[in-house]
């Protein structure tokens, strides 16, 4: 999965500060640097996506309380001042709200950049069109790169489907393109190859509020029609490439469309929604060396938010029906297994968090994600499956996702599932030391030449020859 809402664009500006002057700046989840310059013409940097004097549109300083807004994409960031050297807020994008603390700087104070050599810059030894299209009922518009080689065809051809959260073509995370360099690579080795921009991201425009995973396997949809109606595509070989909820996409789609002739899932989340949260907020409590009473504790109080998530009319009933259960069943159960009370919340913390975060948990992506059965959809598919994960994904639990992947493939097509769970290699399939998600924007890979060339070789022996 990929939590992170975060692409920062360029945005016409005024301001309205009176009293805030000077730099500040803070990390987003620890990583990512976000530098505020105000003045009279306020503007902000995001260095590690190499963004600078990106115009904001207003500063609002009502006593201890900051508010900056942005118009494209719609976002802001909201705090409070707690002392001369610290304002604590919130980045708010979309259903994103990500704690942001910022910090006053020297004017000259600089950030380290993270280069990222991987990264493709033209001229490119392949042809590289921007595209655009629509869905069936002009409700969705599409921007995408079509990648293809300079000679020959028609091509066999690869959709990218991104994980979760709005992303852009490349999937740009944390300065890194991944997506990007996928392309490259399998472009090189004959492939003609997709990657779109999610809705409200780059070109691409549609509803996002509202919008749930089937809403997104749609509009895979809608690439596929598009591919259809180029003559450099080879249609009888079409196939969907997904990372983490794109790799639930892929058999969605599949799953219902006969011209898929292979899928490549890339830490898939095979369990579903509900059993990949749940391993979100055992693993990195396991990994910072949380005890197993307290990892009991964390999972027993996400199960039942997850549980009541899915059945509550609205945030009131939410915040109820979890308080309940969590004085009379969790509360109980932490007192048992002698959790240290430290690391227990309180039930007037667990409200207010609920009342911060009702909005996303109720949205109907969320609601839908951790709902959704894959199974039935495996069991639909026919074609050649090709799953990848890294075992230092603390996002993912791939091994267990393999094994499940076994068991709810149709029994007759189980010969054309092949497996590789990759050593050392994280939920971006980079190559990792603490593999958490702090790391992830400090590490100059984007992506792993191992997981790049057994797709290669894959392609090669099950899409080329068909």
């Amino acid at each position: 999965m990929k939590y992170l809402f975060i692409i920062l664009l360029a945005i016409p500006a005024t301001s309205r500060s009176q009293t805030l002057e000077g730099t500040w700046m803070g990390k987003i989840q620890g990583v990512l640097p976000i530098v505020f310059h105000f003045s009279k013409q306020p503007t902000m940097d995001s260095p590690q996506q190499g963004a600078f004097g990106l115009a904001i549109q207003s500063v609002t300083l009502n006593g201890d309380s900051l508010q900056c807004t942005i118009n494209a994409p719609k976002a802001s960031y909201v705090a409070v001042r707690v002392n001369d050297t610290t304002f604590k807020g919130y980045w708010i994008q979309g259903t994103a709200r990500i704690p942001l603390d910022i910090h006053p700087q020297p004017a000259t104070a600089t950030v380290a950049i993270v280069t990222h050599p991987q990264t493709p810059h033209p001229p490119y030894p392949y042809h590289s069109d921007s595209v655009e299209y629509d869905n069936a009922a002009k409700t969705v518009h599409l921007g995408a790169t079509l990648t293809y080689p300079e000679t020959g065809g028609p091509f066999p051809v690869a959709v990218l489907i991104t994980g979760s959260g709005i992303q852009d073509r490349d999937e740009t995370l944390l300065g890194h393109k991944p997506f990007a360099v996928i392309a490259d690579y399998l472009t090189k080795r004959g492939y003609a190859i997709l990657r779109v921009d999610d809705r409200t991201a780059g070109l691409s425009t549609g509803d996002v509020q509202k919008a749930t995973t089937a809403d997104f396997a749609n509009d895979v949809e809608t690439s596929l029609a598009y591919l259809k109606t180029r003559k450099e595509i080879d249609t009888t070989r079409m196939g969907l490439i997904g990372h983490s909820e794109g790799a639930m996409i892929a058999p969605m789609v599949a799953a219902r469309d006969p011209w898929i002739a292979f899928i490549i899932l890339l830490a898939g989340p095979a369990e579903g929604g509900r059993a990949t949260m749940l391993y979100q907020v055992a693993r990195p409590a396991e990994m910072a060396g949380a005890s197993k009473a307290e990892v009991q504790y964390s999972r027993a109080l996400e199960g039942i938010l997850l549980d009541e998530v899915v059945k509550a009319k609205d945030q009131n009933e939410l915040i109820t029906t979890v308080d309940s259960s969590y004085r009379n069943r969790i509360l109980p159960l932490a007192d048992s297994l002698r959790v240290p009370a430290d690391k227990i919340e309180s039930p007037e913390q667990l409200q207010t968090t609920l009342k911060q975060q009702g909005r996303i948990l109720l949205s109907p992506w969320y609601r839908f994600f951790i709902a959704y059965d894959p199974a039935p959809d495996f069991a639909r598919l026919r074609c050649p499956i090709l799953a990848l994960g890294g075992d230092k994904d603390f996002q993912v639990h791939n091994a267990k996702d393999f094994e499940v992947m076994q068991q709810i493939v149709n029994p007759a097509e189980k010969a054309k599932l092949e497996t590789h769970l990759l050593p050392g290699l994280n939920h971006l399939f980079q190559h990792c030391k603490t593999c958490e998600f702090s790391e992830y924007g400090q590490l100059s890979e984007t992506f792993s030449p191992e997981a790049l060339q057994i797709m290669g070789d894959w392609m090669d022996k099950h899409v080329r020859s068909l």
